[in-house]
């Protein structure tokens, strides 16, 4: 799937995306059936596809969030132990 979804040069389009779900798809549907078969759904698709209307520098900024999901994980690790917090301060002196 990470071939069908990084799009991030000029000549990529959702013709080509298509493509490659159709062949990820055609690897994976006899392990996996339904739960792959869904992805050649048009609708369900086109959302998932939408980033390939914009630029190649805005796809980036759009695709990439592994920064942030990054961020949300060491915070989560940090604070699930803790029930709450006297003030914002403490948080974030226990995060920082």
């Amino acid at each position: 799937m990470k071939e069908a979804f990084n799009n991030f040069s000029l000549e990529n389009s959702k013709q080509k995306a298509r493509a490659k779900i159709k062949n990820f798809v055609g690897e994976w549907k006899e392990a996996y059936g339904r739960t792959v078969t869904q992805w050649l759904d048009e609708d369900y698709i086109d959302d998932y596809l939408t980033y390939i209307d914009y630029s190649v520098e805005v796809r980036c900024m759009i695709y990439t969030t592994n920064s942030i999901e990054n961020l949300n994980r060491q915070i989560r690790k940090i604070t699930k132990t803790k029930v709450s917090f006297e003030k914002e301060k403490n948080l974030l002196d226990l995060i920082l």
